[in-house]
């Protein structure tokens, strides 16, 4: 993987843990991505994230 893949990958990651932490569900971020929401979850585990709460 090139340099500049990863720092998309880490790009990607750190915005779908925002979303996570503001309430988004990883089934609406699949939907998103187009990808299987298990995808999602393999990438940043949801259990370990705290939402913020307003």
């Amino acid at each position: 993987m090139t340099d500049s893949n990863k720092e998309l990958n880490d790009i990607k990651g750190l915005l779908i843990l925002m979303l996570l932490k503001l309430g988004s569900t990883s089934e609406e971020i699949a939907l998103a991505l187009q990808v299987d929401s298990s995808a999602v979850r393999r990438l940043i585990p949801t259990r370990q994230v705290k939402k913020i709460v307003g």
